[in-house]
């Protein structure tokens, strides 16, 4: 079966996505003493795994809140409905899905797939978009004839940065260099192969 005709199945009759319809208010609060600055990223995301033997492919859009250590991701379908909304802090993690109860963990990532069968490494994710490794772990990279960053290697996830995007008059005052447009990764050496494209839209004024 075709990858595009897969997706349109998988957001129309896996009861998982049905239950989207319903709102998700997210369970867990951010930490409080995390005083650096918000930022806030908008883009699209699409995901291909391996599931019970298949192949599957999913997308849609996402939505990044941070202040320091704590980050908010949220997933949305290509109808507008919310998938899955991760919390991540210091002192831990929430995944909050429709019409369930939230699951808590020390790190969100094993939750996220098993509930939509693929995951995001949220806790890396706060490094790799800012483009720099995660700090409290070996990490490999390459950089490009620019000198920015081309890829990075760590936590078992292979990150390359295929495009870039320069900071619009509109971005906050701390973004001054060129910004990730489009990141893929690939996680390392598993089984279930994984992989996830990331396509960031223009931060926003704060």
């Amino acid at each position: 079966m075709p990858t595009s005709r897969r997706l349109a199945l998988l957001c129309l009759t896996a009861p998982l996505w049905l239950a989207a319809c319903a709102s998700i208010t997210p369970t867990r609060q951010f930490d409080a003493g995390e005083a650096a600055a918000v930022r806030d990223l908008s883009g699209r995301f699409a995901a291909n795994y391996v599931r019970y033997g298949r192949e599957e492919g999913v997308q849609g859009n996402f939505r990044w809140h941070e202040q320091g250590r704590n980050v908010r991701l949220d997933l949305i379908s290509p109808l507008g409905q919310t998938l899955a909304v991760v919390t991540s802090t210091p002192s831990g993690a929430t995944l909050d899905l429709p019409n369930q109860a939230p699951r808590n963990a020390p790190e969100v990532d094993t939750l996220l797939e098993e509930a939509l069968g693929f995951s995001l490494p949220v806790a890396g994710m706060r490094d790799w978009l800012h483009a720099r490794p995660a700090p409290g772990s070996p990490a490999r990279t390459t950089r490009d004839d620019s000198g920015r960053l081309a890829t990075l290697a760590q936590n078992g996830w292979t990150v390359r940065y295929m495009a870039w995007q320069e900071p619009s008059a509109a971005a906050p005052a701390t973004s001054a260099a060129a910004s990730p447009r489009r990141i893929d990764l690939a996680r390392d050496g598993d089984a279930s192969p994984l992989s996830v494209r990331l396509v960031i839209d223009p931060e926003q004024a704060q």
